[in-house]
């Protein structure tokens, strides 16, 4: 599913807002024109290894509805193998969330906006409407901004909510450059292997009290971490 031309012009005019400054706008334009292409021109290089036997929706197509949860890190990767497939990803209000929300909508994402300082609760109930309508949702649960690989709730309370299943995904290139910012974001070489790994699901009880919320959140961190130290090779020092 593609995003809708309406969203497209409402991301499209994101560049004139006043709030932006002359090289904020520069910034934003080159993420909505050159980053889908490098994306793709990245992403079809990459050679990606599926060794689960049953893969979930977010490596097939059409994906399920349902919850697909990941590392901020994985992003790059992640966001080539879902591009055009329906999914709805939740972007934050601040800046580093406008250059992401640019090239996401053009890679076929329908996007939310906020997080958890901005604008999160009026997201939570807007993708709670959407999942139960049957809109796949994929969210970085260490996002906007860290901490790295410590899961925040939101994606535990649209399951409680929704009684829609969490899949827990992870993409681990062979060779990447890696950044020196809060995620250790992920950049694949070109033609470098990927191994996409899943787990799950895991589903939070629509009567689930905060307690057992807070344990399930601790099982969802700890399903990704697993699948993260047990599938990178990259220098844990660049981790």
């Amino acid at each position: 599913m593609g995003v809708n031309p309406s969203a497209r012009d409402e991301f499209a005019v994101i560049t004139a807002a006043p709030r932006w400054s002359g090289k904020q706008r520069a910034l934003l334009a080159a993420a909505r024109t050159i980053a889908p292409w490098f994306i793709r021109g990245l992403g079809c290089t990459m050679r990606l290894e599926l060794p689960n036997s049953v893969p979930p929706g977010a490596f097939t197509a059409p994906p399920a509805p349902a919850i697909y949860v990941f590392w901020h890190r994985c992003l790059l990767p992640i966001a080539y193998v879902a591009r055009g497939r329906g999914f709805g990803v939740l972007v934050s209000q601040h800046f580093d969330g406008e250059i992401i929300s640019q090239a996401a909508a053009r890679l076929g994402y329908r996007l939310f906006r906020g997080s958890s300082t901005r604008g999160g609760q009026d997201a939570l109930l807007e993708m709670t409407d959407a999942l139960a309508a049957g809109q796949p949702l994929a969210l970085t649960v260490d996002g906007p901004r860290g901490p790295r690989f410590r899961a925040k709730g939101g994606a535990i309370q649209l399951a409680r909510a929704t009684g829609a299943p969490i899949y827990a995904l992870h993409v681990s290139p062979r060779a990447a450059w890696v950044t020196k910012s809060w995620d250790r974001f992920q950049i694949p070489k070109p033609f470098a292997r990927a191994r996409g790994v899943w787990a799950g699901p895991l589903h939070v009880p629509r009567d689930a009290s905060p307690a057992e919320c807070e344990k399930l959140r601790l099982d969802m961190e700890a399903m990704l971490n697993r699948l993260r130290t047990q599938n990178d090779t990259l220098p844990e020092e660049n981790a």
